[in-house]
C-alpha cells in the first residue's frame, strides 16, 4: 500500500515483535477486518528495541509481543517500558509454548489479551474496535 496516499488520521499501526513471521502473517490476514471499516491497519514487523524507540504517547496502536519461555524476562522488561512510554497502547501477548506458571507471571502487566494461536485473533475484534474508538467517533 502506498501510505503517502492514505490520510494519516485513519492509519492504525500494529507492531508485531516475534522471532518468525507466523503472527505477522496472521495479523495481515485478520487485522483489517478487526478494526472499524473507516480505519486502515498498517501491519509491521518490529524488534523489541524498535518498538520501544518509536513509541509515542499519543499514537493509537497495537503491539503484539510473541513471548517464549527463553525470552520471558526480557519481554517483561519491555512490557514495563512500553507501558511507561505509551500507556494507551493496546498490548497483546502471543504465548509461544509458555507454561501456566510463565503465563501467570504476565498477568500483572497491563496486557489486553493473551492468545495461543493466530486463529484466536478475530475474537479480539470488539476489544480492538473499542480501543480505537477512544481516538475517533467510529464505534459499532
Amino acid at each position: 500500500m502506498n501510505w503517502s496516499l492514505v490520510d494519516p488520521g485513519v492509519i492504525r499501526p500494529w507492531l508485531i515483535c516475534e522471532t518468525g513471521s507466523r503472527w505477522l502473517t496472521a495479523v495481515r490476514r485478520f487485522g483489517q477486518d478487526m478494526i472499524p471499516a473507516e480505519l486502515v491497519a498498517r501491519v509491521e514487523s518490529a524488534s523489541q528495541d524498535e518498538i520501544l524507540t518509536n513509541l509515542t504517547l499519543a499514537e493509537p496502536l497495537i503491539i503484539l509481543w510473541e513471548i517464549r519461555g527463553d525470552s520471558l524476562a526480557a519481554h517483561c522488561n519491555a512490557l514495563v517500558r512500553s507501558t511507561a512510554i505509551n500507556p494507551q497502547a493496546l498490548q497483546i501477548i502471543a504465548c509461544h509454548h509458555l507454561t501456566y506458571r510463565e503465563q501467570s507471571c504476565l498477568t500483572s502487566f497491563p496486557v489486553a489479551a493473551m492468545v495461543q494461536h493466530p486463529e484466536e485473533l478475530p475474537r479480539l475484534t470488539r476489544m480492538i474496535h473499542l480501543h480505537f474508538a477512544r481516538w475517533t467517533q467510529f464505534i459499532d
